[in-house]
């Protein structure tokens, strides 16, 4: 009788330790096992974020939202095993979901989130491929997130994904994009996010 040896499981991912120290090298993402590094942006980019977001943080208090810009997320085996992460553009969290989160890390400040936000945003770059965009949306909507916008400045559009559903909403110029019951009260017209005003 020939015995067959199971190969030895290997553990995807680093340790938080090293995910901190290798992201403060070279920022970077962990989606389906692959490192992807995070590219520089350019102004059409940070335009279009720095709008979203100070939409965003205007609605906070009403909305119970605070917001996050380019700031990791992490996905964890164990307390301490980072298995994929994430850097959205703009990250958005329920305010009490939140609250109780710092709660249970009191060293939150120093690492990056171990918790799945509830809506997370991103502004295609003219450097970034289609198929990475896609295969991102569909990690967030795998790891839990509620809602998931992307804003095309070549293509003047936002594709809007939900949870639970396999069909994408585009909204063109003179549309309204708005954040239904994951952010009360956002409301914009897609044309002016693109409009590059300082």
């Amino acid at each position: 009788m020939v015995m067959l040896h199971e190969a030895p499981a290997i553990e995807v991912g680093l340790s938080m330790e090293d995910f901190i120290a290798q992201f403060h090298e070279a920022p970077f993402e962990l989606i389906n096992d692959r490192r992807r590094l995070l590219m520089p942006t350019l102004p059409r980019h940070t335009l279009a974020v720095d709008f979203v977001y100070k939409l965003l943080n205007t609605l906070k208090e009403r909305a119970g939202i605070i917001a996050f810009s380019e700031t990791p997320f992490v996905l964890v085996d164990k307390r301490n095993w980072v298995k994929g992460s994430r850097v959205p553009d703009i990250l958005v969290y329920e305010r009490a979901r939140f609250d109780a989160y710092c709660v249970e890390h009191p060293d939150w400040l120093d690492k990056p989130f171990i918790l799945v936000p509830d809506l997370c945003i991103e502004v295609v770059s003219k450097n970034d491929q289609y198929s990475d965009v896609n295969e991102k949306v569909e990690a967030y909507l795998a790891d839990g997130v509620l809602l998931v916008w992307v804003f095309d400045p070549q293509t003047r559009t936002v594709t809007v994904r939900i949870a639970g559903s396999t069909q994408a909403t585009i909204l063109y110029e003179d549309d309204t994009l708005d954040g239904g019951s994951v952010v009360r009260g956002f409301s914009v017209r897609i044309g002016e996010v693109f409009a590059g005003k300082v």
